[in-house]
């Protein structure tokens, strides 16, 4: 018999990517979280164990083709935020969730400066409320995030 727990990690990312694909509105879409680095960062905190760097470097490259940018771009992103998550995820897991957005948020924004940096390399430009707008909202967002996989995990991954 199959076991659901070895699904759930996969499924939060499959929910994640859908939600970073959403259609929305032009003015809102510089504002939209990346929702695969917020499920990214909370998987790795949590378990970090099971997903790690090549777990990141996967679903980076996921959502490149996705999203139909060069191949690699997103990757390196979550692959640097990952690491640096692994390194202090012990420190970090019992702050407050307060204080744990302005770590996620920190996060972020090394993510958007990292999308931003391979942009200009490629001539293209991101408009500086994306790479500090986004963060903003994803930031806001992490408590949330972070009670509902949390909650999922504890219910799937116990049972």
């Amino acid at each position: 018999m199959f076991n659901l727990r070895y699904l759930v990690i996969p499924i939060s990312f499959i929910v994640g990517m859908i939600m970073l694909i959403l259609p929305l509105p032009d003015w809102v879409r510089i504002y939209r979280p990346d929702w695969v680095a917020l499920i990214l960062i909370y998987w790795s905190m949590a378990l970090p164990k099971r997903v790690g760097l090549w777990t990141a470097f996967i679903v980076g490259l996921l959502v490149d083709s996705l999203l139909g940018t060069l191949l690699g771009h997103h990757a390196l992103a979550l692959v640097v935020i990952t690491y640096l998550n692994l390194n202090v995820h012990l420190r970090i897991r019992v702050l407050s969730l307060p204080q744990q957005s302005l770590y996620v948020f920190s996060l972020l924004v090394i993510s958007q400066l990292i999308i931003s940096w391979m942009n200009g390399i490629m001539g293209l430009t991101i408009p500086l409320q994306a790479v500090f707008g986004a963060p903003l909202i994803g930031m806001l967002m992490w408590p949330l995030a972070f009670v509902i996989l949390r909650d999922i995990r504890r219910k799937v991954m116990l049972s």
